[in-house]
């Protein structure tokens, strides 16, 4: 490995964990110098006395301080306990810490890690169920505005991800010069949006107004219109819900002309413009990543959820509770959408598809190593009135639902064409 060029030798040591660079510091004199460059890439904090100080003492050594490019902020030490109640409170430690962040004067990335679970107190019965969480909406709050204050002296920062970024986020925290300074700065944007479950009611969670008001307004005039002409990399993730369909997110009110990278994750596709508005791309983009964005073939929806899709439609004859009912058809095949990415992604160089570790809840983490593949969700029914989820598998769906669809080989057929021009210019920009 010693006769190996520097990069490749990083490359290798890249794939190493946390305990095995520090031995291979401590043992392999040919490789301390690149061992501790990789070590030190990247600082994460917890919400611990213990990890604040580790922090600090990173800060306070100027060589170990100028090899930092990424700075994690982990606001739970158990972020995917669904079952904790207790309330968080920001430590005094991990306040001063994030304050600190600008002085790794090198630092590109910054990532802020919220717990997977949130809820809303405002009191409305439509907006949430006010569930007990440990991160209030008060917590979050003051830990997205401490977030953006440090950063706004932190100004190499291009790149931004939230994890578990709650849908209802305090607009005081959108509306503040700090926020706008760093959103403005941004050539990369990865956000994993987070919404209120109810676990007597599952069924219920799609109908609250947060959901609804970050999918199809707050993300669009806080996120993405204002960085539409400078992105080059975006992410864009459900942590429980499907989005595009219901809530209802209009993709066509922004476009972005460097745009290389694109990851999507629980959006549903229903609409011939939701293709195009990808392809729309064509210009710039190299890599796609589509992670268990199913096509829903057949809907059942209720007055609402069909209005926003398809304003003309009218409702079937069959009710439900004395409620209209409005029926629903999708023609789109994976196929189909494979065959146009082919011909209107010209520059595409990476493309993936199927389900990444969801169970696990590192989706996120893990979406550029996802590789292409045919899962069985990749289609599915929405059903209005029945729970625990409108979601459904099509061998799920009523019986008056559910198309038998037959083109396993033809979306199979139609991916290998495009996952062999994917890698042919990949080889040729080698």
């Amino acid at each position: 490995m010693f006769q190996l060029p520097v990069e490749l030798q990083r490359q290798c040591i890249e794939t190493l964990d946390v305990e095995s660079l520090k031995h291979l510091r401590l043992t392999a004199r040919g490789l301390l110098d690149v061992s501790t460059e990789v070590l030190f890439y990247t600082v994460s904090l917890l919400p611990t006395d213990e990890s604040a100080a580790k922090y600090t003492k990173v800060l306070g050594d100027g060589r170990f301080r100028s090899l930092v490019r990424r700075v994690i902020f982990n606001t739970s030490v158990d972020p995917l306990d669904e079952y904790e109640t207790e309330e968080s409170e920001l430590i005094g430690s991990f306040e001063e810490a994030t304050r600190a962040v600008a002085y790794f004067g090198n630092v590109r990335e910054v990532e802020l890690k919220f717990a997977v679970n949130c809820g809303s107190d405002r009191g409305e019965p439509t907006y949430s169920w006010e569930k007990e969480v440990p991160e209030t909406l008060d917590f979050r709050s003051n830990i997205l505005h401490t977030f953006f204050y440090a950063l706004q002296a932190a100004k190499g920062v291009e790149c931004l991800t939230i994890k578990n970024l709650q849908d209802d986020t305090d607009m005081e925290v959108y509306e503040s010069g700090e926020f706008k300074v760093v959103r403005d700065r941004l050539k990369k944007l990865h956000l994993q949006i987070t919404t209120e479950t109810s676990d007597a009611a599952p069924e219920n969670n799609i109908t609250f107004e947060a959901c609804h008001r970050m999918f199809t307004d707050d993300l669009f005039d806080h996120w993405l219109k204002p960085t539409q002409d400078q992105l080059t990399h975006l992410t864009i993730y459900g942590t429980h819900c499907y989005w595009g369909i219901w809530p209802y997110s209009d993709l066509r009110q922004v476009h972005f002309p460097q745009l290389k990278s694109l990851s999507l994750g629980n959006l549903t596709i229903a609409h011939d413009w939701q293709v195009e508005w990808i392809t729309g791309h064509g210009d710039t983009l190299e890599q796609l990543v589509m992670d268990d964005c199913p096509i829903v073939v057949e809907l059942r929806m209720e007055r609402t959820e069909a209005l926003a899709n398809w304003a003309d439609l009218r409702p079937a004859e069959e009710q439900e509770g004395g409620y209209p009912v409005y029926l629903h058809t999708v023609s789109i095949r994976w196929h189909d959408i494979f065959l146009r990415f082919q011909s209107g992604l010209p520059r595409l160089q990476h493309f993936a598809c199927g389900h990444g570790d969801w169970d696990e809840g590192t989706m996120l983490e893990g979406r550029y190593e996802m590789v292409a593949a045919l899962e069985d969700s990749r289609y599915v029914a929405f059903e209005c009135g029945i729970g625990p989820s409108q979601w459904v598998s099509l061998d799920d769906a009523s019986d008056n639902m559910g198309l038998a669809l037959d083109c396993d080989a033809k979306d199979m057929a139609a991916l290998v064409e495009l996952m062999a021009a994917v890698q042919a210019r990949s080889r040729a920009e080698a």
